[in-house]
């Protein structure tokens, strides 16, 4: 609640019915179940929240074969009304691309270490996650994304969910990045965007240059997480709810101690 020590006022109950839909978009080889407690955060911040599976992943059953395909193959997914966006490294270029569409919808955009901004992308990390066939690889995959360690079952299962939607996203995959190159660029696309636009980088990102931040408009609201890797969300998940939920965040570069 908004009230003191936190309680629950009348304004906070009558406005969970206005609050916008929180959008997840999750990035390349992952799936809704990726985002960890951060949806059940906004939940209980009083919003409405869609997890989306992108074409190829998760439970969806859609194969695309790039960036453009993924966006049409998503729009009739979004849900009605307001939204906000939070898309993760290939969700953050197709929530960008997305929020062009939706126009006015669309109240908010906050991208997590977001692809799409510099010419690099680490090569080996995607090598790493299209090649991986023992639990061993898959665990090298996840440390350079910065993930904590994972149980020898829990690698065995994202092994086995790799190894199955291989086939229907290995096109996009390639649409997104080729040989280290990033295919596709939205800086542009963030420009033409009217709603405020955060962006989230760790530090310690080893996929993705959290410098690539300089290619943003001047206008983006930008959060230097120290010590976070390519899951920056996951390194300081209250700050990321916050930033979500639209709350001020005082002082410089985010501790991500939270």
């Amino acid at each position: 609640g908004t009230g003191r020590h936190g309680r629950v006022t009348g304004d906070d109950v009558r406005s969970l019915g206005t609050r916008a839909t929180v959008v997840f978009l999750h990035g390349l080889h992952d799936h809704a179940g990726g985002w960890r407690g951060l949806p059940e955060r906004m939940g209980r911040l009083g919003h409405p929240v869609a997890a989306l599976d992108l074409p190829g992943h998760g439970d969806s059953a859609d194969s695309v074969a790039d960036v453009a395909g993924a966006v049409e193959a998503l729009l009739p997914l979004i849900p009605a009304g307001r939204l906000r966006l939070v898309g993760h490294s290939v969700g953050a270029m197709l929530a960008v691309r997305l929020a062009v569409l939706l126009g006015a919808r669309v109240e908010a955009v906050v991208l997590l270490a977001p692809a799409g901004l510099g010419a690099r992308i680490n090569g080996d990390f995607l090598d790493v996650m299209a090649g991986a066939e023992t639990t061993e690889a898959m665990a090298r995959g996840l440390a350079m994304m910065g993930a904590a360690p994972a149980s020898g079952v829990v690698l065995a299962n994202e092994l086995a969910r790799l190894r199955r939607q291989r086939p229907s996203t290995a096109a996009f995959a390639a649409s997104v990045a080729t040989g280290g190159i990033q295919q596709v660029d939205i800086a542009a696309d963030v420009a033409r965007l009217v709603c405020p636009v955060t962006a989230i980088f760790g530090l310690e990102d080893r996929v993705i240059d959290w410098r690539d931040c300089a290619s943003l408009p001047a206008t983006t609201a930008i959060h230097l997480v120290p010590g976070a890797g390519h899951l920056p969300h996951l390194a300081a998940p209250a700050l990321t709810a916050r930033i979500i939920a639209g709350a001020s965040v005082q002082g410089g570069a985010a501790q991500g101690s939270d």
